[in-house]
């Protein structure tokens, strides 16, 4: 027998609009200004505002000479739909919502015709096969969380730990949907280091269990060191499989997300600009040439109580206003997010403003959430394909989040960015006749106070693609 029965329940859910608020942040200037283009064909009550001055003005500057990072930020928070009738009362009054941005001094400035353009990188091209795949929203977090980790070449610069740790969720979660990204294309993504990858492409071709594969599994220091006379007794297989095994690992790729890197020869276009004025570091916004928008005053007449259009065109008319916006709204708050973001990352980083890469702070995307009082994924959604200007030269957002490496002196920690140029430092001024090992490089950067074993040395080694020492000797 069915019964019927009431039941109060508290849930969260996402409306269209917050879904569209979510996707502006991920996206780079040029892909806002196509999207921008779109929403003013699509919303007729959107129209670019001719009137807006174009003369950019100088921010007041704070003179507490504390160096005290500041920005553009105002943010006006204005949220929910207005009626029919509250609009109807705006437009009377001649309100004229729109977003504005050009309230920074750029002394550099230039004013430029307006070019869309459009490239689909690797994270794009991997988001897309995300959606096909994934159905919860726990997972597409996880699956953009560990896209947004991979570096240019495709590799994760994380551990599965350390992502489980950022996002407060099961290892075994994260495994999971790491082999999910490992199964999209290109073959090899998403692998930990360039063994892995390697197999990976083996394991697409249908390999796995062949003499290929048996080679970088279980012989993969033979063939990095080229000793194939030790990898032929072991196998026990002619030196002719043998070359056939090494040419069709030959034609595998240990840069699997290198292709979508190769046509980038454009100048990259900063979306935060950080520049050194009377003393203050001063963030701006680098979105000039972006169309200013404002909500179509015309249509007023059509909400008059008197001008006889039908109900279904009021409601029309109301949706499209308060779709106009929504959107501008959510331009205004993703470059609030973006500006917060970006000075949270400064804050920590003046040191490396001064004194570049060498002086690179430890920070992950915890303290930059943290900091600001948002979500990690949303500090993920912000860092991703968006670079910053600077005195030091423009890096992408995600150069600036470096695992800690702790030191041996009592001084503060420090990056393994830091690390890797000081480790490459030391290597550049070696003996080319007796270079130095893996081992004696870790002995030099203990004494210089970092805490570091000869494995992760020889790990960073292979990041920065420099040989070991017997491939490094000059005779």
């Amino acid at each position: 027998m069915m019964r019927m029965s009431q039941e109060m329940k508290l849930t969260q859910r996402l409306d269209f609009r917050m879904i569209q608020s979510l996707k502006l942040l991920p996206m780079t200037i040029m892909q806002l200004e196509q999207r921008i283009n779109e929403e003013l064909e699509m919303n007729p009550m959107l129209q670019i505002d001719e009137t807006y001055r174009q003369e950019p003005v100088k921010p007041e500057l704070p003179d507490n000479g504390s160096g005290k990072v500041t920005t553009d930020s105002n943010t006006r928070e204005r949220e929910g739909d207005f009626t029919e009738g509250e609009w109807s009362k705006y437009l009377e009054d001649g309100y004229n919502d729109r977003y504005f941005s050009r309230d920074e001094y750029d002394p550099n400035y230039e004013e430029r015709e307006s070019v869309v353009t459009y490239m689909t990188t690797l994270a794009d091209h991997l988001r897309e096969q995300l959606g096909m795949v994934v159905r919860s929203e726990n997972d597409r977090s996880t699956g953009e969380f560990i896209i947004g980790s991979l570096d240019e070449d495709g590799f994760l610069e994380l551990s599965n730990e350390e992502i489980a740790e950022n996002l407060c969720v099961p290892v075994d979660c994260v495994e999971e949907m790491v082999e999910v990204i490992q199964a999209f294309d290109p073959p090899g993504i998403a692998a930990h280091n360039i063994r892995e990858s390697l197999m990976l492409q083996l394991r697409e071709r249908g390999l796995e269990g062949t003499v290929e594969w048996q080679i970088i599994h279980d012989h993969y220091e033979d063939f990095t060191g080229k000793r194939m006379y030790d990898i032929v007794r072991a196998l026990s297989v002619s030196e002719d499989r043998l070359r056939e095994a090494i040419s069709t690992i030959s034609s595998l790729s240990p840069r699997p997300g290198a292709i979508f890197n190769e046509t980038r020869n454009i100048a990259i276009n900063p979306d935060i600009i950080v520049e050194k004025i009377e003393g203050e570091y001063i963030l701006m916004h680098n979105d000039w040439h972006l169309p200013r928008l404002n909500v179509n005053s015309s249509y007023r007449k059509l909400l008059d109580k008197n001008s006889g259009t039908s109900p279904e065109a009021r409601k029309y008319l109301v949706e499209k206003l308060n779709g106009a916006r929504w959107f501008m709204n959510s331009i205004e708050q993703r470059r609030a997010t973006i500006m917060k973001v970006a000075t949270a990352i400064v804050e920590r980083q003046m040191d490396f403003l001064e004194n570049g890469v060498s002086h690179l702070r430890p920070m992950t995307l915890q303290d930059v959430a943290e900091s600001v009082g948002i979500a990690i994924s949303t500090v993920q959604r912000v860092t991703t394909g968006k670079y910053v200007q600077t005195p030091q030269g423009v890096y992408e957002f995600k150069y600036f989040f470096t695992q800690r490496i702790a030191s041996t002196n009592g001084s503060a920690d420090l990056s393994a960015k830091s690390v890797k140029e000081t480790m490459k430092r030391i290597i550049e001024e070696e003996n080319p006749k007796k270079p130095l090992s893996d081992q004696k490089i870790a002995d030099k950067l203990n004494a210089l106070g970092v805490s570091i074993s000869r494995r992760a040395i020889a790990k960073y080694r292979d990041e920065l693609q420099i040989p070991p020492a017997r491939f490094r000797k000059q005779f």
